[in-house]
């Protein structure tokens, strides 16, 4: 399949052709000078086009997705070359990104839409910055490497809060536990709407459409089918209600019933 059909496959809009002709720009460079290259942060929907572009252009073992820890939601598409392995890729030393670390009072109150919006303020694209993940302390915050110099020197509050913020090197980067809840339910079938639907507490119908709209992510991939199969340990997240884990499967109820266990952040 040549370049013009393969984004002709996956596109859906100019938007997607112009992320994936850039991907599989940085693909076809990393394939001709033999040295790592990369993407920008991508989200959950433009991981999914990429990592559908790596199947495509036969890539699999050529590119990695990583975001500086292992269950990373915003990640680069890394492309290395033969001599190197995806764990090479994703050494610390070679990776794209930094860590720079918020600091804040410990009377302060901040969220995560407070950091995201005050470097949202900035005026820096927002595929320059990775997961920013929330602790007591502050924030860890993941940034390009080109763009970290800058967004120290200037990102100096989030709302009326102030901050510090130092670099730091990615082995610093420290992952707070995730708070989650653990609940038992039963549904008719494990489909992912059904199981959406149970787990976050919306309608059979409110699950259908959210898939079909594209919000909904199996183990941080799109999955656009209601009729997906979920199996323990799989990992589902609702755009906007956050992320939950399939952890055991119980036994079928007299009408029918599967019971399941599951985990859900809060």
């Amino acid at each position: 399949m040549n370049k013009t059909a393969l984004l002709r496959s996956l596109a859906q809009n100019e938007e997607d052709r112009l992320l994936l002709a850039q991907a599989l720009d940085k693909l076809e460079t990393c394939r001709e000078r033999s040295y790592l290259t990369h993407t920008r942060f991508l989200d959950l929907r433009q991981r999914t086009l990429v990592a559908r572009l790596i199947e495509k252009a036969g890539a699999r073992g050529e590119a990695v997705l990583w975001g500086g820890y292992p269950d990373a939601e915003r990640v680069c598409a890394l492309f290395y070359p033969d001599y190197m392995t995806a764990g090479d890729a994703c050494d610390p030393e070679n990776a794209p990104f930094t860590l720079l670390h918020a600091r804040k009072s410990p009377s302060d109150t901040l969220s995560h839409r407070d950091y995201l919006g005050a470097l949202m303020g900035l005026g820096v694209e927002r595929a320059v910055i990775g997961d920013i993940l929330v602790h007591d302390g502050g924030a860890e915050i993941l940034v390009m490497a080109d763009m970290a110099e800058y967004i120290e020197a200037n990102f100096l509050k989030a709302g009326r809060k102030q901050l510090s913020l130092d670099a730091a090197p990615l082995r610093e980067l420290i992952v707070p536990p995730v708070q989650e809840i653990v609940r038992e339910g039963s549904v008719a079938s494990l489909r992912l709407d059904s199981v959406t639907a149970l787990i976050f507490g919306i309608s059979r119908t409110q699950a259908q459409e959210a898939v079909e709209k594209g919000l909904v992510f199996v183990n941080q991939m799109q999955v656009l089918k209601n009729e997906h199969p979920l199996a323990p340990g799989d990992r589902i997240t609702l755009r906007g209600h956050g992320r939950a884990r399939i952890e055991a499967l119980g036994g079928i109820s007299r009408k029918g019933r599967q019971f399941l266990r599951y985990a859900r952040s809060v």
